[in-house]
Parts: C-alpha cells; sequence; structure tokens
C-alpha cells in the first residue's frame, strides 16, 4: 500500500497494514538543516520543493508539507511587518491592523500578489509532481482564531475578547475569509492535506467558554469551506487542550493533531471513534535532546496509548526545532513504519 493510501485510510478510519508516521510541518527544520533561511528561500519554489524531496527521501515521511514555517506570510503580504529569525520561522513585528477598523482598507485579492505567497502554493504544485502519486502532499497555515491576533495583535485581541466583543468578531470574520484565500490555493496545486494551526486557541491561553465564544464558530466555517473546495483538514492545537476535547470533532476536522501536553490514552477515548488523531512525541524533549533509542521508546508509548484500532498518525507533537538530529526523526518514522497494526 502506498504511504500516502495508508494516511487516507487512517483518516476514514480503515484498517491498514501498517501505522501512519510522518513529519509534522518542519518547514525551518527541513531548510535550516539544508544551510538556507526561510527568508531565502521567499518566491523560489522549485528549491524549497528539491530541499523536502531531498530531505524525505532520507526520513520517508509518509506526508510532506507545502508551507511549513511561513504561516505568517498573509500579514506580510497585506501589508503588516515581520522579522525571518537566522534560524526558526518568521515573527510579526507590527500587526497589520492598528484598529478593527483598518479591515476596510485591506485588499485580500493582494494576497496573491506577493512572490512569496505564490512561491509556496509552487512549492505545493512542485511536490504533487514529484512525489503525489505516492506521498500525501500537505500545506500549512494559521487558522481563523490565530491569523486574528497576527493581524490585530494577540495581546489586543485577548484583552478585546473582555471589552469589545464586536471588533474581535469583527477581525474574525475578516481572518476567516484571508484563511480560505490563502488555503484554497494550495488545494488547487495539489495538496490534500490541510493543517490548520490554531495554537492561540490552546487552554494555556483560553479558557473553553471563550474557544467556544470565539475560536469554534470561525473555524466550523473555515473547515467547511476547505472540504466544498475538495481538502482534508487537520487541526493542530498547541498546548493542552484536555478540556475541550469533546468539542474538536465538531469543528469540521478530519484528523486531530495534539501536543506532547495532551494524553493521548484520552484522546483516543474521547474523539477516537468520531475522528482519527495525530501525535505526539515530545519536539522539545525527546526529540531534540534524546537519543534514537530513547526517540523510539518514546513513540512506542504514545502508539500503546492510542490502541490498538490504528487510528493513530504518529508524528511530533508540534513542529520540529530547527536543531531535531535527522536521526531521531527517522527512529519515530521507522518505529511507526514498523507496527504492525
Amino acid at each position: 500500500m502506498l504511504p500516502k493510501e495508508v494516511v487516507l485510510k487512517t483518516i476514514r478510519l480503515e484498517k491498514t497494514p501498517r501505522l501512519s508516521a510522518a513529519v509534522f510541518s518542519g518547514g525551518a527544520w527541513t531548510f535550516n538543516q539544508k544551510g538556507y533561511t526561510l527568508e531565502s528561500l521567499l518566491g523560489k519554489p522549485e528549491l524549497m520543493a528539491e530541499l523536502i524531496e531531498d530531505t524525505n527521501e532520507k526520513v520517508q515521511s509518509d506526508i510532506v508539507w507545502a508551507g511549513s514555517g511561513f504561516n505568517n506570510l498573509p500579514v506580510l503580504a497585506l501589508g503588516g511587518r515581520v522579522k525571518f529569525r537566522v534560524k526558526g520561522t518568521m515573527d510579526v513585528i507590527e500587526p497589520l491592523l492598528k484598529e478593527a477598523r483598518d479591515i476596510e482598507r485591506v485588499d485580500l485579492d493582494r494576497l496573491g500578489d506577493h512572490p512569496g505567497v505564490a512561491g509556496v502554493w509552487e512549492t505545493a504544485s512542485q511536490l504533487d509532481r514529484k512525489l503525489g502519486d505516492r506521498i500525501l502532499i500537505g500545506a500549512c497555515g494559521w487558522g481563523p482564531f490565530t491569523l486574528a491576533g497576527q493581524f490585530y495583535g494577540v495581546e489586543r485581541m485577548m484583552q478585546s475578547i473582555y471589552k469589545d466583543k464586536a471588533s474581535i468578531h469583527s477581525v474574525l470574520e475578516f481572518a476567516e475569509e484571508a484563511c480560505f484565500r490563502y488555503y484554497q490555493p494550495f488545494i488547487k496545486a495539489g495538496a490534500q492535506l490541510l493543517s490548520v494551526a490554531e495554537p492561540t486557541a490552546s487552554g494555556d491561553l483560553i479558557s473553553r467558554q471563550h474557544f467556544e465564544e470565539f475560536a469554534l464558530p470561525y473555524l466550523k466555517r473555515f473547515m467547511s469551506r476547505l472540504k466544498a473546495a475538495g481538502g482534508i483538514n487537520l487541526l493542530h492545537i498547541c498546548g493542552n487542550i484536555t478540556n475541550r476535547l469533546d468539542l474538536i470533532p465538531d469543528s469540521g476536522t478530519d484528523i486531530l493533531s495534539v501536543d506532547y501536553k495532551v494524553d493521548l490514552a484520552r484522546v483516543k477515548e474521547v474523539v477516537g471513534s468520531r475522528i482519527a488523531f495525530a501525535g505526539n512525541v515530545n519536539p522539545a524533549g525527546v526529540l531534540l535532546s534524546g537519543t534514537p533509542e530513547e526517540v523510539a521508546a518514546a513513540s512506542r508509548e504514545c502508539i500503546e496509548k492510542a490502541g490498538p484500532e490504528g487510528r493513530l498518525v504518529l508524528i511530533p507533537g508540534c513542529d520540529l526545532s530547527p536543531r531535531v538530529p535527522i536521526e531521531n526523526v527517522q527512529a519515530m518514522i521507522e518505529t511507526g513504519h514498523n507496527w504492525q497494526n
């Protein structure tokens, strides 16, 4: 069975001959270990695809990702300011919106005019042509709640949740539309699996009540639009989301990716009868600092917690640090591939 078919059958909750295992995101990890910064690769889709393909020859991930590390490109493309790290991803240093009413001056039609945005879309197309017959092509970006925070400023958004709900809802509506316009071309380019990251919706940052009021409604509408466009949805929320696991299947996601802080046995208990799930080898602990043997042991522990039903895609619990040794990623993926369902 082809690697991408193993992932797709897992997502459909069907029996597979082996476990699916993959890198999760990993853009900065891939490019930095090859000696490139993300900034140096803007507008160079052929080179990005070549680097991803070369890395995957070594690690044999069932999924490869376009756009990983570039989640804040919509902010840059529409007029915000970002800073590229020498090692790592890109940070917003000046939000796009100073006030919620500034939405009126932003032209979302400009999004695809930025060479960086057009470049990551083309990277997905390049990967589909090179690998898409056997490897699942994925694409990465922020979800509506998190992108709203990048547009508006996370601290201001958190304050406005209490003080100015009308403004936050208008920013969220704008962010949802921007998200869709960013993701839809990935689908057209050949990316089947869409990784929607919502770290700002974590239990470490907002309450369950605020998740239900501000994050979930826009996420549901956005996920529905992605499905209608032909995408398969993966939702990743950083941090501890144990107290909102029961809400996740209603978001419209096809697979839930959880941080290492979340117990996979609990994930299986709460959502495992409804959707597949992915995780959650500790990326900042064992993958970064452990030996390959320790990574293999941690991977087996994740698999055992997830149970024998084969509803798990074994991946890191979050994006990879650029300093994670490739041998550790290989150990994780080999452990998954060698596990018989």
